[in-house]
């Protein structure tokens, strides 16, 4: 049985219950009946019509009568409006929390009337909430929303899973069902149609919860109802939209000039070390909590954590520091949960340490200083949260937040709130405004457009990212679309036609007959998406078809009878200004007359292809692969028949807008087509390590980053656990035929051997510590791991890599060039040149001392020093140079004499420590994450900064910064053992293979400084 605080409900009361639901009906007109019938639910329908008795005009004046408040008479009249038009569909209105939405919905019930409305929200407490304002209104009656004579609601809550024909039919004599998708989805699935078929209307409250299956579910069951859902903010947790139509957008600002918003004050802390950060937010929030107390406000203190652990941690903070206002800890396992709810709703503790406990649902309005140990990182949530506590109410004061700002990772949207100084009043407008703006100009898109058939929503598309390439001198989307030549068989279902955007999208279906019965009336339908997309300034038009059938140019012809299609070799102009590419298959076509033969070649065969290809015994049919693009990873493919194609999908926008990306190589005069496959990298498969190659760096497997990052995985030693990006993985020593790696990890050390053989690769562990990998509950030995799942990749000194049995490498015949003496530069050294990092003691008698003086004599904004395991660079540095932002990566390596020379052996580790930093090109946000964490790390082990110039905060400057300026990603080596004007053949060599390298990767020529 539900549990309903039946003391709560006062009298005139009358009640039934049953194991999964408990109905309830509250007479307004004297006392009522004894028993819950179908015949009260019809006299209650039957008193709704023409109850509304709203003045509108009074919602715009200030009058002593009570009455709603202006957006919630506006979005009331939109609601109706909408409800009684001739189209159906699903409506959104858009309302800050706080602003009156609960009392909105409950006039719209009853104002339509609405003959039986299910009304689902996302918690349960949110659901006993709204359930007790349905029963008797809410607040309708005072507001003079309603005449005298309207009747409440029989109003049902349903929980858990009703499993009888009976408990239904109990349910369907309720005007109102108020329930949680959750307890929906137990319902089975006959019982559950039946309840959704007795039901005229779907209410949605929270509508930003709406991302999960089962609240899916059950607005599919609506498709064909009216169907209206309340959000603050019309996208989703996971910043999807929440879809529908928005009919009513009520702004922040106007609530906050309006008065039904508090003005906020964010104080903010910026402190690098946890504890003393978490420390310094709570003595600011107890500070203000206590000031508000003096001046007789009677205000809480809210603590908010991301889970329980950090709650416990921070309650101890609350308990040991500030017991006098008897702080309480609330999350989903506390024990006694429902008792300490009633004490907090009895103001018996003025500071809460929770957990998301006091979200929806929960209505405390003294709640006016938030401590923010863990913030929100959604703007949704962000939103509906700070609606808590800017509720207005004339006994009490002015909300406040308290932050750690030093290192919030938030969405993009979110950072200004996050900065030393905001001001959240400005803030939260324009970022919750510009939000539902971007929706707002997508639906005027959408509503502007030219619709036929089916109403298929644009925002729910998601096409892989392929198109088919026209050249077309003009063309508009003006034509209707009902001429559009299709395919035989094919009919046209939708339609959207946006001229301004020259966008057209169709939904086509053609009707097949089955392989199975190709001689009987089967059939089967084929749903096909066709997107034409025209770029005026490039003259070329795509055409994206999801069937892949053909070419369409019967389509391209109608809108331009001169429309000629791009095919052969110059569709491969694709591939333009892809660096370090590596195919993943090809398709060749052989001899030109006659049938063709065409071939398909994948993995290690690519070889075959090129080959192949250079001797003029095949021609290009169609390839695929991946590469660098102006320091950007991305796959491409294109075939000679007119098709380009990537292996992602995307919204509609970003479908134009890599087409646009695309027109713009297509045109470039500059991109031979012919000679796309001169730097193409080959992958062989080896059956031995190659005798005549040296190591000269290995990094963790790829997969190792793909998913998340190092510090996502751990290492075990005998329950010692620290994460990967704390360990180091290295070259040991190169033996004929194996590999050796050392792995060291805290103070236990492993050896490992790769080799290869006929039989493929293997890993074993030679001898040291076992070591197991930890992956969230997967664990495994590392040896292991790195045999069965993916292993260690491995650089040698001519720019080749090798990963399990398969070598990368440039074409039979490229010559490397030796590096450029241009790229040499020596410099004094006053220092010793065997001794390379400075440690946290900063030892002025060493190579990266001196290094960073150098650097600290220049104009850089952030000097950084990151020498240990797994270090981006020995040193990292960041200037800014107007319309550039340049990131400077300084790898150093001692010499192994006193003497300055030409050896060898002092660059291989140097050169492979470049060759795998690499992987940092473009990534400026991850590098800056990367050293934001290892300086928090330093700083809380020992106190001691990372930073030589520059300052922690900074580092968001820096990203805001840098977002705007084109980025310049630049390699040093540092090597004082090398005698600029005596490089040795090998070391030159060594030096342009990595050069070599560099250039590829970022443009620029690797800087070699030296003695």
């Amino acid at each position: 049985m539900p549990n309903v605080d039946l003391a709560a409900l006062e009298e005139q009361v009358v009640s039934e219950s049953s194991d999964h639901a408990f109905l309830a009906y509250k007479s307004s007109v004297g006392e009522g009946p004894d028993l819950i019938t179908e015949r009260l639910r019809e006299d209650v329908m039957g008193s709704w019509r023409g109850c509304l008795s709203i003045v509108p005009l009074d919602a715009l004046s200030i009058s002593d009568r009570p009455s709603l408040r202006q957006p919630q008479v506006a979005a009331l009249f939109e609601i109706l409006g909408h409800l009684t038009s001739h189209r159906v569909s699903d409506a959104t209105v858009v309302m800050p929390t706080g602003t009156g939405k609960t009392e909105t919905m409950l006039a719209a019930v009853c104002g339509l009337p609405v003959e039986r409305a299910l009304v689902i929200v996302p918690t349960d407490s949110l659901r006993l909430q709204t359930f007790k304002k349905f029963l008797e209104l809410g607040k309708l009656r005072e507001l003079n929303a309603i005449n005298s004579a309207t009747l409440n609601p029989v109003t049902a809550l349903l929980e858990g899973a009703i499993d009888s024909e009976d408990e239904l039919n109990s349910v369907l004599k309720a005007n109102v069902i108020v329930t949680t998708p959750f307890s929906l989805h137990q319902v089975s699935t006959q019982l559950k149609s039946k309840l959704y078929d007795a039901c005229s209307h779907l209410f949605v409250d929270e509508a930003h919860h709406v991302k999960a299956n089962t609240w899916m579910a059950v607005k599919k069951a609506f498709s064909d109802k009216p169907v209206i859902q309340f959000t603050a903010t019309p996208f989703r947790e996971d910043r999807k939209r929440v879809g529908g139509k928005i009919i009513y957008n009520y702004p922040m600002s106007k609530a906050q000039e309006n008065g039904l918003f508090r003005e906020i004050t964010f104080k903010a802390i910026y402190e690098v070390n946890d504890i003393t950060g978490d420390e310094r937010v709570a003595e600011e929030a107890v500070s203000q909590l206590r000031r508000d107390l003096h001046s007789g406000y009677d205000h809480i203190l809210m603590a908010r954590c991301s889970t329980r652990k950090r709650a416990e941690k921070i309650f101890e903070i609350y308990q040991n520091c500030y017991s006098d206002l008897n702080p309480i800890v609330i999350h989903s396992g506390v024990s006694q949960k429902t008792q300490k709810m009633q004490a907090i709703l009895q103001k018996k503790h003025r500071i809460i340490v929770c957990v998301d406990m006091l979200g929806e649902g929960f209505d405390l309005p003294e709640l006016k200083v938030c401590a923010l140990h863990n913030i929100h990182k959604s703007l949704p949530i962000t939103l509906q949260f700070a609606g808590r506590f800017v509720r207005d109410r004339s006994d009490l004061g002015n909300p406040t937040f308290i932050a750690n700002v030093c290192d919030q990772n938030v969405e993009n949207v979110l950072k200004d709130l996050y900065i030393e100084d905001p001001d959240w009043n400005r803030v939260l407008q324009r970022i919750s405004e510009n939000s539902i703006q971007q929706e707002l100009e997508l639906q005027e898109l959408v509503d502007g457009a030219i619709k036929t058939g089916i109403e298929v929503p644009p925002e729910n598309l998601n096409p892989a990212l392929s198109a088919i390439v026209y050249r077309a001198s003009s063309l508009s989307m003006t034509e209707k679309v009902e001429s559009i030549p299709l395919e035989r068989n094919e009919v046209m279902v939708s339609s959207f036609v946006a001229p301004e955007a020259n966008l057209s999208v169709l939904l086509t279906k053609v009707e097949s007959k089955t392989k199975w019965a190709p001689q009987s009336d089967f059939t089967q339908p084929e749903w096909r998406l066709i997107m034409l997309y025209y770029v005026p300034g490039e003259e070329l038009l795509f055409i994206h078809d999801s069937s892949k059938s053909g070419v369409r140019k019967k389509i391209a012809e109608h809108f331009n009878a001169s429309a000629s299609l791009l095919s052969g070799d110059s569709v491969f102009k694709s591939f333009g200004h892809v660096e370090r590419l590596v195919l993943q298959n090809a398709g060749l076509n052989r001899g030109r007359r006659g049938p063709l033969r065409y071939v398909m070649y994948t993995g290690i065969d690519i070889e075959s292809a090129i080959n192949d290809l250079a001797q003029g015994a095949s021609y290009k049919s169609n390839l695929f692969g991946k590469g660098y693009d102006t320091g950007n990873k991305v796959s491409i493919g294109c075939s000679y028949k007119g098709r380009i194609w990537s292996m992602d999908s995307a919204s509609i926008s970003d479908w134009m807008a890599w087409c646009r990306s695309l027109a713009k190589k297509l045109n470039d005069p500059e991109v031979d087509p012919n000679q796309i496959l001169n730097k193409v990298l080959r992958t062989n498969e080896l059956e031995s390590i190659p005798p005549d190659l040296v190591p000269v760096g290995i990094d963790w497997p790829d997969l190792f980053y793909e998913r998340g990052g190092l510090s996502t995985l751990a290492l075990d030693v005998d329950g010692t656990q620290l994460p990967v990006d704390e360990a180091i993985i290295s070259i040991a020593e190169n033996a004929p035929g194996v590999i050796k790696i050392q792995v060291d990890f805290d103070r236990h050390q492993a050896l490992y051997e790769y080799s290869i053989s006929n039989d493929g690769y293997s890993i074993v562990k030679a001898e040291g510590s076992s070591i197991t990998l930890i992956d969230g509950e997967k664990r495994k030995d590392l040896a292991e791991y790195f045999s069965e799942e993916a292993s260690p990749a491995i650089y040698f000194d001519d720019g080749s890599k090798l990963f399990e049995t398969l070598h990368i490498v440039r074409p039979e015949g490229y010559t490397i060039p030796h590096i450029s003496s241009n790229n040499i530069h020596g410099i004094p050294w006053a220092v010793n040149i065997r001794s390379e990092s400075q440690g946290e003691s900063r030892n002025s008698n060493t190579i990266q001392h001196a290094m960073i003086q150098r650097l600290l004599a220049d104009d850089y904004w952030i000097v950084f020093d990151d020498d240990g395991p797994n270090e981006v660079a020995d040193i990292v540095a960041f200037k800014d140079e107007g319309n550039v932002l340049a990131v400077e990566f300084y790898h150093l390596k001692y010499s192994k004499e006193d003497a300055k020379g030409s050896r060898i052996g002092d660059f291989y580790e140097v050169c492979g420590q470049v060759i795998k930093s690499c992987k940092w090109v473009g990534e400026l946000d991850n590098i800056i994450n990367q050293l934001k964490s290892r300086e928090r790390k330093r700083i809380n082990r020992s106190n001691i900064t990372r930073l030589e110039k520059g300052h922690y905060r900074d580092f968001d400057l820096l990203k805001q910064h840098g977002a705007r300026l084109k980025k310049d990603f630049r390699f040093f080596v540092v090597q004082p053992g090398l005698d600029s004007s005596n490089v040795s053949e090998d070391v030159a060599a060594l030096l342009g293979s990595v050069d070599l390298y560099v250039k590829e990767t970022t443009g620029n020529p690797l800087k070699i400084i030296c003695s």
